[in-house]
C-alpha cells in the first residue's frame, strides 16, 4: 500500500489532499502543529474509511522532521509521496503592523521576511532532506510542493507582497536545483499552481472548492508526469506554468 505525506493537512487543501489520498488507499500521515488538531481531523476522516496517522510536525521543526522521518520507517519503510502543502502568507496576520513588515518597502522587516522564506521556500526541502531515504524505497516517489502563480516572475504584475512572493518563487527555484539532485534516486520533485482556493487563505470568492483544486491535481499532474518532468512548475490544469 503506498504512503503519503501531508503537511498543514488538519484543514483547507491539506485536509482535502488526505481525504482524497486517503480514499484511493493510500496510508496517509496527516500532519499539523497542533496534534489536536491533527487528530480531529484524522478522526474526521478515519469516519470515512481513510487510514491516516495524526502527526505532530512544525515544518521548521527538524527535531520533529526527524522523528517524523523515525516513525515512517518503522511504521512503513517507505514514504511514496509528499504534499508539501504547509505555508503562510502574511495578508493573513490579524496584527496589520506584522502584515506591513512584509508587505511595504518603508515598513519591510528582514527578520518577518525570513520566518516567512524558513517556513515557505526552505522547509519543503528540510522535510525531503529527512525522508529521502524512504522516498528511494518507493517504486515511484514524488515530492508535490504547492506553489502560487504569485511565485511567477513572468507574470508578477502586483507590488509589494514581498514576503509570500519572494517565497514562492525562491521555493520554484530551489525545488528546480533540488530536483537535479534527486534525479539520480528517481525521485520526481515538482511545483503547482493549485489555483485561486476556497480555503482562509483564498477566501470564498475564490474559483475551486478545496475538492475541485486536489482532483484537478491529481487528474492533471500527480497521475500524468514521469522523471522526464521533474523540476517543472506546474498550473493546476498540468499545463507548464511560467516562471
Amino acid at each position: 500500500m503506498k504512503v503519503a505525506l501531508v503537511t498543514g493537512a488538519y484543514k483547507g487543501l491539506g485536509f482535502e489532499w488526505c481525504r482524497q489520498l486517503g480514499l484511493q488507499g493510500y496510508n496517509v500521515i496527516l500532519t499539523a502543529r497542533d496534534v489536536l488538531k491533527a487528530t480531529d481531523a484524522a478522526n474526521q476522516l478515519k469516519a470515512l474509511g481513510v487510514t491516516v496517522y495524526p502527526k505532530a510536525l512544525d515544518v521548521i521543526n527538524e527535531t520533529q522532521l526527524k522523528e517524523i522521518a523515525s516513525w515512517s520507517t518503522y511504521q512503513f519503510g517507505k514514504i511514496d509521496l509528499i504534499i508539501n502543502n504547509a505555508g503562510v502568507n502574511p495578508k493573513d496576520y490579524t496584527d496589520k503592523t506584522r502584515l506591513a513588515k512584509t508587505f511595504y518597502l518603508n515598513e519591510l522587516d528582514a527578520h518577518e521576511l525570513m520566518r516567512i522564506i524558513h517556513i515557505n521556500s526552505i522547509a519543503p526541502l528540510l522535510i525531503v532532506k529527512h525522508v529521502r531515504e524512504l522516498l528511494r524505497a518507493s517504486d515511484q516517489p514524488m515530492v508535490i510542493n504547492i506553489s502560487s502563480w504569485l511565485g511567477s516572475i513572468t507574470n508578477m504584475t502586483i507590488h509589494g507582497h514581498y514576503g509570500y512572493t519572494g517565497s514562492k518563487s525562491l521555493l520554484n527555484a530551489l525545488n528546480k536545483a533540488m530536483a537535479n539532485e534527486l534525479k539520480e534516486d528517481n525521485i520526481i520533485c515538482v511545483n503547482v499552481n493549485p489555483g485561486w482556493v476556497q480555503t482562509d487563505m483564498g477566501g470564498l470568492k475564490a474559483t475551486f472548492t478545496t475538492t475541485q483544486a486536489v482532483t484537478n491535481l491529481l487528474q492533471h499532474v500527480v497521475s500524468k508526469i514521469s522523471l522526464e518532468d521533474t523540476g517543472k512548475f506546474f498550473n493546476h490544469d498540468g499545463s507548464v506554468h511560467p516562471w
